[in-house]
């Protein structure tokens, strides 16, 4: 089991740090804790230097006069055997290994040496985390490992066998509003493992929804039986790499892992309840469905937009994942005249209302209230809008924005999506309607199509659990 003082570390030593000014890793591990306003004790260990980023630096971990309670190594792999030492002296409870060189690498000896620093972290109480791994991000605690994450916690916690998948994750998740709790990248798992942390995560109250990047497990059934609990209980996305013979190649080579036959794994997430993703732009949509999209009554669902072939295409994306667009009974249409020209427009759900000089509000109103649907979807094409991208701004800041705070007053569920365009204004309108969103707490994607996808997944979610 995990103790809390994992995620609640009141002191971190980062060992190995550097005043030189372009030192990355001092940068990651402790200017970081700077920024974010760690709550504990700061602990810069180098026998180089006085100090380290304005901070007294100490020549070793017994030389630190407080209590450490985590301990940071971006040292040599050749070193932390020493490191081990001085910490099961010191009575540090974690011990991180972002450094890596040891099983991953795949050679003898430094598997060997992989194992025997287990055994012996084991053995006198240390945990470790890694090694070849970025650790830690947890906002409430102000501990991370990139200036680039958001400082606010959300109820979102995520673990990564990867770290730069992890990275690729919280930065693209946060774009889009998702805020996290906790995050863990483990790496090679010598020690702390996937099972250790998903049992953590089933019964933490401060996470709702888990998600997990999995390249391999020591133990099968132990995994199966958490993900069945954990999944009883809240959501749980996984991304399982490395099931290609050459995928489970580079798994080895990544973090030392034994991926294992893909249709097994495929098994295993299908009878445990867990819900498989395949890459990490199906994760972050995921991640903000069940952040921002509540669960709709039905798979009725309205679709308004601009542009013929967008909205042919919207409703094309939305049938392919099994949603169901009612056809707008006459009375509807005859509603709808009021507030768009009859050339141009469609009105019969996809409804495209044939113009930018109309008002949406009553729209978005009228088609909000319509029973035969039971959520809403908002499609936006950018490159089909005839604005230049002065006037594109100004719209988007004046026009748009008015009526996304319409949208947010929508009591069903409701989506944004700007479809991906190549164009820079295209880019630029996805940008700005994006933060939009965010500020209102609306669920917002890059498609429709990735939209649909991911609705239709958090229904067949809830349809599951009962």
């Amino acid at each position: 089991m995990i103790s809390d003082i994992l995620f609640h570390p009141r002191s971190i030593a980062v060992v190995g740090a550097s005043d030189a000014y372009f030192n990355g890793v001092t940068q990651v591990f402790l200017h970081t804790l700077q920024q974010f306003k760690y709550k504990g004790e700061i602990y810069p260990v180098n026998p180089k230097f006085e100090t380290v980023a304005g901070l007294k630096c100490y020549p070793s971990i017994r030389a630190i006069p407080g209590d450490v309670d985590f301990v940071i190594s971006i040292v040599p792999a050749a070193a932390t055997p020493g490191l081990l030492d001085d910490c099961i002296a010191k009575g540090v409870k974690t011990l991180h290994l972002y450094t890596a060189g040891y099983a991953e690498t795949d050679e003898k000896e430094r598997g060997e040496l992989q194992d025997r620093l287990t055994a012996r972290a084991r053995d006198s109480g240390v945990r470790i985390l890694g090694p070849n791994c970025m650790g830690l991000y947890i906002p409430a605690e102000g501990i991370t490992y990139s200036p680039a994450f958001p400082m606010e916690s959300g109820d979102v916690s995520f673990i990564s066998q990867s770290g730069s998948y992890s990275l690729i994750v919280i930065r693209g998740a946060g774009a889009r509003g998702v805020r996290f709790n906790k995050v863990v990248s483990y790496g090679n798992a010598s020690d702390i493992d996937e099972c250790d942390l998903l049992e953590y995560l089933a019964s933490d109250a401060e996470t709702r929804i888990i998600g997990a990047y999995i390249e391999g497990t020591r133990d099968g059934r132990r995994l199966h039986r958490i993900l069945k609990q954990a999944s009883s209980k809240k959501p749980v996305i996984v991304v399982k790499k490395g099931g290609t013979q050459a995928g489970s190649r580079g798994a080895i080579s990544h973090t030392g892992a034994l991926a294992g036959d893909d249709k097994i794994w495929d098994s295993i997430l299908k009878q445990t309840g867990a819900i498989r993703v395949e890459d990490a732009e199906e994760m972050i949509d995921l991640m903000t469905t069940f952040s921002f999209f509540t669960r709709p009554r039905s798979r009725r669902v309205v679709v308004l937009g601009n542009g013929g072939g967008p909205s042919v295409r919207a409703a094309d994306d939305c049938e392919r994942a099994e949603l169901v667009l009612p056809e707008a009974p006459q009375k509807l249409r005859q509603e709808m005249k009021k507030y768009s020209s009859v050339a141009g427009s469609m009105l019969r759900n996809p409804f495209d209302i044939g113009g930018y000089h109309f008002d949406w509000a009553p729209v978005i109103d009228l088609l909000a209230r319509w029973e035969d649907a039971d959520m809403m979807i908002w499609q936006i094409a950018p490159d089909i809008e005839p604005f230049d991208k002065d006037i594109f701004h100004k719209f988007c800041l004046d026009q748009r924005a008015k009526w996304l705070k319409d949208f947010k007053k929508v009591s069903k569920p409701a989506a944004v999506c700007v479809h991906a365009s190549e164009s820079d204004v295209a880019y630029e309108v996805l940008k700005i309607t994006r933060t939009l969103c965010v500020e209102l707490g609306i669920a917002f994607y890059p498609s429709v199509y990735r939209a649909a996808k991911a609705i239709d997944r958090l229904i067949g979610y809830y349809e599951r659990i009962g």
